[in-house]
This record gives structure tokens, C-alpha cells and sequence, in this order.
């Protein structure tokens, strides 16, 4: 054998040593779901709804899409289990085999296999009492949960405007008695001001199940004048440079001022978005 073809087997190799090493890491960020697969020898079904999955070092969350638009991109996440996902192989998990697979993980897809016990009324995409395979990749990503992820990040955040960063809601002023009324408000509200983007997460506290992430087109028509898509034009007045209030007719012809602080997003989801992404433009 000449030492060509010893080169050539050792560089295969070790060709193969690290493509083997490649999907056997730890999944992290964002990935699409791309097809369906299952046990009872049925065929795969293509995902025909906009789904996620984002993995990180605290948790992993389902990202479900609910509304998607150019003037509105509405999505709901899911938490999908207390701690986060590691690679497993497809392999048994857990006492009775049945605890969530992860495998073919590298940096654009991985699988996910779980045993379906809480999912009922969709027999045709999630039949019970048996493995479902969701197949997920990093292509064809819609630029806006993209942009969102970004924006939650605290990552490109625009500085040439003074609304730059995230607000946190503090109340609503009652337009009888001009008092800051902070109940009756459907959850914590926070707001991330990009260049172009608005991004809104709607949550309760640190509990990521059941929260709510919103994004829409910004404009900035002056220092105290801002344009939201699915909002009439807001006036603020600036109260110092980390307070302002929102004041907004509404189509009634009510008068909506809310108070707004800048603030940092809750630790849970600042511990979510850690992760480092490719950044979007926003």
C-alpha cells in the first residue's frame, strides 16, 4: 500500500470521526419543523403549519405560530420540559423508554422523539399512545420570529432612536381620575423598540408557558411621535430618560395613556435567549 492511499484512508477517517462527532452535540437556537414521522409504518407527513422548537442551556419551548403577516406576526410558546434538551441518540430514555429522544443534531437540524400521551384530537399529524419524530432544520426560517429572537436577545437594538431597548408596562391612567391603574392588566407587558421593529412579549411574571411574542413594523416620525402597525399613532412625552408615557386615540374616540420604564426582560426569559444567534436585520 503507498503512503497515498494510507493518507487517503486516514483522512476518511477522520472525515468520518468528525461527522459522527457533529451530530452527537447538544442543539441550541432556533430550528423549523420540516416533517412528521411515526412508528405504526404510516407515512411522513410534511409540516403544514409554521412550528419551531428553540433550544437552550435552560429550557427548550415549542414556538407556535398564530398569526403571520406583514403588518403582524403573532406567536405563542410552549415550555416543553423543566431543563433542557441534551443529545441522547435514538435510544431508549428514561425508566419506561419513553422519555424524549434527541438525535442527528449538528448545526442545522435535529430530531425530536417523543411518546404522545397528552396531545389528543389530531389522530392524522399526532396519533396517541405511540413515538411521533418531528424532524427539524435551520432552513427556509421566516425572517421575522428570526428578527424577534434577535430583538429578545437584546441584540441590535437601535441606538439612533431614543425609544431604543425594552419598556416594561407599569399602568394605565384612569381617564376619569388621571390615577395609574396597574390591575386588571392581562399579564406583564414588555416592549423591544429596534430600528425598523416593534417586539412585544405579553408573559406572567417568569413563566414562560403561555406567553405571547409579538413583532410589527415601527416608525419613528419624531422624537415624540411613533407609528406602530397594529396600534393609531402614539404621542409620548418623555418623563426623564428611563420613563415616558403612550398616549393613543382609540377608534371610539377613548383616550388610552399608558406608562411605560425601560427595564430588562424577566430572568427567565433573559436565561431562554442567552443562546448567541446569526443576527437578522430588523
Amino acid at each position: 500500500m503507498t503512503m497515498r492511499n494510507v493518507f487517503l484512508i486516514l483522512f476518511s477517517l477522520l472525515l468520518n470521526l468528525l461527522s459522527i462527532g457533529a451530530q452527537n452535540k447538544n442543539p441550541q437556537g432556533l430550528y423549523k419543523l420540516q416533517r412528521l414521522a411515526y412508528e405504526d409504518g404510516r407515512p411522513d407527513i410534511v409540516a403544514d403549519m409554521l412550528q419551531y422548537k428553540f433550544f437552550s442551556d435552560f429550557v427548550p419551548v415549542t414556538i407556535l405560530v398564530m398569526n403571520n403577516s406583514p403588518e403582524l406576526c403573532a406567536y405563542w410558546i410552549k415550555q416543553d420540559e423543566p431543563h433542557p434538551y441534551l443529545f441522547t441518540g435514538d435510544v431508549p430514555v428514561g425508566n419506561d423508554g419513553r422519555g424524549t429522544r434527541i438525535f442527528n443534531c449538528d448545526d442545522n437540524h435535529v430530531a425530536v422523539k417523543w411518546f404522545n400521551t397528552i396531545r389528543p384530537g389530531d389522530e392524522e399529524r399526532f396519533p396517541m399512545n405511540q413515538f411521533i419524530t418531528e424532524y427539524y432544520d435551520r432552513y427556509n426560517i421566516e425572517s421575522e420570529i428570526e428578527t424577534a429572537i434577535t430583538m429578545l436577545q437584546m441584540k441590535n437594538v437601535a441606538t439612533s432612536q431614543r425609544l431604543g431597548g425594552c419598556w416594561k408596562l407599569k399602568g394605565i391612567y384612569n381617564d376619569a381620575t388621571e390615577e395609574l391603574n396597574t390591575n386588571n392588566m392581562q399579564g406583564d407587558v414588555y416592549k423591544i423598540y429596534g430600528e425598523k421593529k416593534l417586539t412585544t412579549l405579553v408573559c406572567h411574571g417568569n413563566r414562560i408557558m403561555g406567553s405571547n411574542i409579538f413583532i410589527c413594523p415601527v416608525e419613528y416620525k419624531s422624537e415624540s411621535v411613533v407609528k406602530e402597525t397594529t396600534n393609531p399613532e402614539g404621542v409620548i412625552t418623555w418623563i426623564d430618560e428611563n420613563t415616558f408615557t403612550f398616549k393613543t386615540v382609540a377608534g371610539n374616540g377613548k383616550v388610552i395613556e399608558e406608562l411605560w420604564e425601560r427595564s430588562k426582560l424577566p430572568e427567565s426569559f433573559q436565561r431562554l435567549f442567552a443562546p448567541k444567534l446569526p443576527t437578522a436585520p430588523m
